[in-house]
């Protein structure tokens, strides 16, 4: 199911009760009524239901995770996202439509730094920037802390310059740091970072 937002959930529960496997594209949903009945379809099918979550996925993802296996200690990650402008007209920043870009997007980010820090979300702090008429609640900061201890933040901002690049990934753990290097961005890594033939082509691992 790829289609707009607002279609997903309805989507996806036609599916379930006609016995398919679902595969769908975040956001699965936009708000807990939705997610309350996909949940009971669910619960009631024999079907398969996945949510296009991608980053979990991404070699150098998994190269962080496993390089952290195994540490007694509670970690550090940090996801900064680039993610640019977008106008206000998007359907995408229309609440009905398309929910906003914390659920189009920031979903992304918040599986992504669960799935390294390995535990379930305890406690969420988040703040915006105000919107000055040009943005949509697409400027602000997340706190996950998590119940091993484990602390992930998040910046998420439209704010600023697209040709920076556009997420970075960087985690702190028992003596250790892993750093996967900004994306999509003509400055996309550091000097230090394009010369560091020790861990190309993989991510930064640090002992």
């Amino acid at each position: 199911i790829g289609t707009r937002h607002n279609l997903h959930a309805r989507q996806v529960l036609a599916a379930l009760q006609a016995g398919k496997h679902v595969f769908c594209e975040k956001p699965l949903c936009l708000n807990e009524q939705e997610l309350g009945e996909i949940c009971i379809a669910y619960r009631d099918s024999n079907a398969v239901l996945m949510v296009g979550f991608n980053r979990r996925f991404a070699p150098m993802v998994r190269q962080m995770r496993e390089f952290f296996a195994g540490v007694p200690e509670a970690k550090v990650i940090q996801v900064r996202v680039n993610a640019g402008a977008l106008p206000i007209s998007s359907w995408i920043q229309d609440p009905a439509q398309g929910g906003g870009r914390i659920l189009g997007e920031v979903c992304h980010f918040v599986d992504l730094v669960q799935y390294l820090a390995g535990s379930r979300v305890k406690r969420v702090y988040a703040r915006a920037l105000p919107n000055q008429g040009k943005y949509a609640d697409d400027n602000l900061a997340i706190t996950l802390e998590f119940s091993d201890g484990s602390v992930g933040q998040i910046s998420y901002v439209a704010n600023g310059d697209r040709s920076l690049g556009k997420e970075r990934v960087e985690m702190f753990c028992g003596g250790a740091t892993a750093v996967r290097p900004t994306s999509r961005g003509r400055r996309s890594t550091t000097d230090r970072e394009r010369t560091c033939r020790a861990c190309a082509p993989g991510p930064c691992l640090r002992w």
